[in-house]
């Protein structure tokens, strides 16, 4: 986002003064408090304990294929992007530790800065990757039994974060750190902190310029633009081609429950896509605001303003994380059999034989493939 954790959380850091030491907390920036210390741990736990539901709901269906690797794929990007962060905000600002060690440092940027932003970059292109693929399966069905297969779909998260660590590259190279000294006059102690620098041969200006011009071409706008043009051309195949198959269908309620849950996977990827459209274009735009001092020598909206909208659009970005699971359980009825089975399952394993009767009514009807096309039946 628009510095770190896609915003990457360094809010109290601008990219203007990224080079200073740890500071400590004033009284401008103790919401930070509240957020970095409370809000993002807190979100962090329900991010990981309902991401696991999901992989494990995904991985036992049994037509386990491409739109579930996906999915399974973003759900695991998102909770390391939230996760990874997490134990270091509650440390620096739940706890008060806001002077970092010089031993743990550059470990803090790597896990809490670099690496949820490598993460949260894959999981905005496994959303553009899963709606390419739904389009296939919608506008171009015969297409998608070769190109929307389980092989190809991790080869193809594989390939994407790959991408992602390339693009985030430079950053892990940018700086180097020192161990300073800190005299507090206030309680006349001293106090050891990391003090981060760039290595001499960076330029400043140029590096901001090339490596936020690259983020807001390739992770906000190419990506944007492109659920933009995939949602449209979805949607109006979506509206053609249903018609016409439940037509060929209305007397055959096996294929005509097919193709209704089709349908409710394909509207539930688009939500995804849509939700990930909403919180990602704002963030283009604050980068672009960032980047205009490195390029034109002055600021649009000044810093400490600019600082606000920031946290105001991570927040908008951490809390999207769990909506993901509230469409699953609204509008996929796979997806919601598996759940109940799974939750039923020990129950029933464990239970006495008064209580199977009571187990057997709760066990789910046959699953329906999430990869079959709208227009055609095809397992993938």
């Amino acid at each position: 986002m628009a510095v770190n954790l896609s915003l990457e959380f360094r809010s109290q850091n601008n990219i203007s003064d990224e080079s200073t030491n740890v500071t400590a907390m004033t009284d401008d920036n103790s919401y930070l408090i509240i957020i970095n210390g409370y809000v993002v741990p807190a979100l962090a736990i329900v991010v990981l304990l309902t991401n696991a539901v999901v992989i494990a709901v995904l991985r036992r269906q049994q037509t386990y294929g491409a739109s579930q690797a996906g999915l399974v794929g973003i759900a695991v990007s998102d909770t390391l992007t939230l996760v990874l962060p997490a134990p270091f905000y509650f440390y620096s600002y739940g706890l008060g530790n806001y002077a970092i060690q010089f031993g743990w440092c550059q470990a803090m940027d790597w896990i809490a800065l670099y690496l949820p932003t490598i993460s949260h970059t894959a999981s905005i292109w496994l959303t553009v990757y899963l709606t390419l693929q739904r389009y296939f399966y919608v506008c171009l069905p015969f297409k998608a039994r070769g190109w929307c297969t389980l092989r190809y779909t991790i080869i193809c998260i594989v390939l994407i974060y790959l991408m992602a660590v390339v693009v985030h590259m430079c950053r892990f190279f940018v700086f180097e750190y020192h161990n300073n000294v800190y005299f507090d006059p206030w309680t006349n102690t001293t106090e050891e902190y990391c003090k981060r620098e760039y290595r001499i041969w960076v330029d400043v200006s140029m590096y901001y310029s090339s490596y936020l011009g690259i983020r807001i071409i390739f992770i906000q706008f190419v990506p944007c633009v492109s659920l933009i043009i995939l949602n449209c051309k979805i949607l109006h195949g979506l509206q053609t081609v249903t018609n016409k198959r439940l037509q060929l269908n209305t007397n055959a309620q096996s294929n005509h429950a097919t193709v209704k849950e089709n349908i409710r996977v394909t509207v539930m990827i688009i939500c995804m896509a849509v939700i990930t459209l909403l919180v990602e274009f704002p963030v283009g735009i604050i980068q672009l605001l960032y980047v205009f001092p490195f390029m034109f020598g002055y600021d649009i909206i000044e810093m400490n303003t600019l600082k606000y909208v920031e946290v105001i659009a991570n927040l908008v970005i951490i809390f999207s994380y769990p909506l993901n699971f509230l469409l699953y359980c609204s509008m996929s009825a796979e997806f919601k059999a598996t759940l109940r089975q799974l939750c039923w399952s020990n129950a029933c394993r464990e239970g006495s034989p008064r209580s199977y009767s009571r187990c057997s009514k709760n066990i789910p009807p046959p699953s329906i493939t999430m990869d079959e096309g709208v227009t055609i039946s095809t397992k993938v």
